[in-house]
């Protein structure tokens, strides 16, 4: 691990001042991850844009908060990512002239790229790029699950819109919305929206806008105003007391939502509050002259996964007959309410009757008669819920059994003997990533360069055939680098002792020790060592047990 070159409150101060001061060539800035490591080659940086551009690194934490006090808005860096400082930065300081750079959405060589884009110089090893400019157009459509956009420029041209700049918490496609503007930086045919921070400030106390359900139970829900920033709603806060909230919510429904400022500025939302004449505080914007990410009319996002992976009948049953039925159970629920008000008013009315005017028969018969009507009606009616309700349940309980047999079927191939030799294990980790990893990720999560330890195989002895395949899984989320999202993985880096301040294994080739979870929950449940090698190749190491912490 290479120390940071900004690592207190002094350093921050001076290197504000270095970013904001006239100079000479661009500035790089590189900020460690959580771990103190850097997902981006500091030292091919250094050696390709040396004399070009000067390259620092930030450690996160108290020296990065310091910057970002110093700095405009949105000019920050932390968290492993990256930027690069145009000379006159300081003249205008407009977070659209150095695109901020995220581990795992861009490499070492867009960072080369943006340096040499603002010198207009190139250095031997960097190949030639694409102009770069902004620009603006309108989205046509989405393509490859969703992931690229096709843009019609201003000048007609026809793009790609890519996710390139954008964070992996703002998916493309909730981004962008089609018939509507975008703009961001072009190059060559590729356009890449920038992301904006959310301004909450303009939801103020008593404001209505609108919300995106994304989880919903039978007694809360979980709302966004934006990908970041989810809200919790309990039975009351959808006006639904006396039902399930699911009765009333459905994962993908656009709501009305009234704000209210809690002390502190913390924000709740009502749905029961709505008031549906209030005039409405547009959505947030996801990117840079993009339109709000949500409308009354926008339709939902599809569950392209889901039903791909479901057979054709099964898939058209679950997007036609199940939102049928739920309707039919919100709309039932709705009418069996509303009889029990009736019945309960005409009850009231009745007892009233029989003490104040008992002469008056045949207004008490009439009622009762209408008493008893609506009995038989609300009897109907809960009848007909309970078979709608059934018939939801049969369907539900279809899907979860279609989707387990899936599941069976693919973990049954995944379980196929596996030969644990080098040809072997390298002929399993490319069929277990053609099968695990969708075409359009493929991009997003290439089978990078990798190599097998000397003692790599020689550790996969004692497992069998689950073992294997789930160790050639960990293996392969290593290599692509995907088990950094991957809760279960548990990933972490390797330390020398047990403490959590003894120092990271490192070799003296700069290689990391990384250990990942194979197993959970089991005795002696595996881990993967391997070591991440200066300039991103994987060299598997050991598979061991949960107690051996050697590399």
């Amino acid at each position: 691990m290479t120390h940071a070159d900004v690592t207190t409150p002094a350093d921050a101060d001076a290197l504000a001042a270095r970013i904001l001061q006239p100079r000479e060539r661009p500035l790089v800035l590189v900020s460690t991850d959580h771990d103190g490591g850097y997902a981006f080659d500091v030292d091919r940086l250094r050696a390709e844009l040396d004399g070009i551009a000067d390259v620092i690194t930030l450690a996160t934490g108290t020296a990065s908060k310091r910057l970002e006090s110093l700095v405009p808005p949105k000019t920050q860096v932390f968290n492993g990512a990256a930027r690069s400082y145009p000379p006159d930065f300081g003249a205008n300081p407009n977070w659209t002239r150095s695109h901020l750079r995220f581990p795992g959405q861009a490499g070492t060589d867009d960072l080369i790229h943006d340096a040499m884009a603002q010198t207009g110089r190139r250095t031997v090893e960097s190949a030639p790029g694409p102009g770069i400019r902004r620009a603006r157009g309108i989205v046509q459509g989405f393509v490859a699950d969703g992931t690229r956009a096709i843009v019609r420029l201003d000048d007609g041209t026809a793009v790609t819109a890519t996710a390139t700049l954008l964070p992996p918490d703002v998916p493309l496609i909730a981004a962008l919305v089609v018939g509507e503007p975008v703009s961001g930086v072009l190059e060559g045919g590729e356009l890449h929206p920038e992301p904006l921070v959310p301004d909450l400030d303009v939801f103020t106390d008593g404001a209505h806008t609108l919300a995106l359900v994304v989880k919903v139970t039978e007694l809360r829900a979980t709302v966004q105003l934006h990908p970041r920033l989810p809200v919790v709603l309990r039975r009351r806060d959808v006006g639904a007391e006396d039902r399930p909230v699911s009765d009333l919510l459905e994962v993908g429904d656009v709501v009305r939502v009234r704000v209210h400022r809690k002390p502190g500025g913390e924000i709740a939302l009502s749905v029961a509050d709505a008031d549906p004449e209030a005039p409405l505080v547009p959505p947030l914007a996801l990117v840079a002259g993009g339109a709000p990410w949500l409308s009354e009319d926008r339709p939902r996002p599809s569950d392209s996964g889901t039903d791909a992976e479901q057979p054709a009948s099964a898939a058209h049953r679950d997007r036609g007959a199940e939102p049928a039925t739920r309707h039919d159970v919100a709309a039932l629920a709705h009418e069996v309410a509303a009889l029990r008000s009736d019945l309960l008013a005409l009850t009231n009315l009745v007892a009233r009757s029989n003490g104040s005017n008992a002469s008056n028969s045949g207004a008490e018969s009439q009622l009762r008669a209408e008493n008893e009507r609506l009995r038989a009606q609300l009897a109907q009616e809960k009848a007909e819920r309970a078979g709608a309700e059934a018939r939801l349940a049969e369907l539900s309980e279809d899907r979860r059994e279609t989707g387990r047999a899936l599941r069976d079927a693919r973990r049954a191939a995944e379980r196929a003997h596996v030969d644990p030799t080098p040809e072997g294990i390298r002929l399993e980790i490319e069929r277990t990533w053609g099968i695990r990893t969708a075409p359009g990720e493929r991009t997003r999560w290439p089978l990078r360069e990798y190599s097998l330890g000397p003692g790599f195989i020689d550790s996969l002895a004692g497992l069998d055939e689950t073992q294997l395949s789930k160790a050639v899984r960990a293996c392969v989320d290593a290599i692509t680098g995907r088990d950094r999202e991957i809760p279960a993985r548990e990933l972490h880096r390797l330390r020398t002792g047990e403490g959590g301040d003894d120092a990271y294994v490192v070799r003296a080739d700069g290689g990391r020790c990384w250990r990942s979870s194979i197993e959970q929950n089991a005795p002696g449940a595996r881990r993967l060592h391997y070591w991440e090698l200066p300039g991103g190749v994987i060299e598997l190491s050991r598979v061991v047990h949960h107690d051996d912490t050697r590399p």
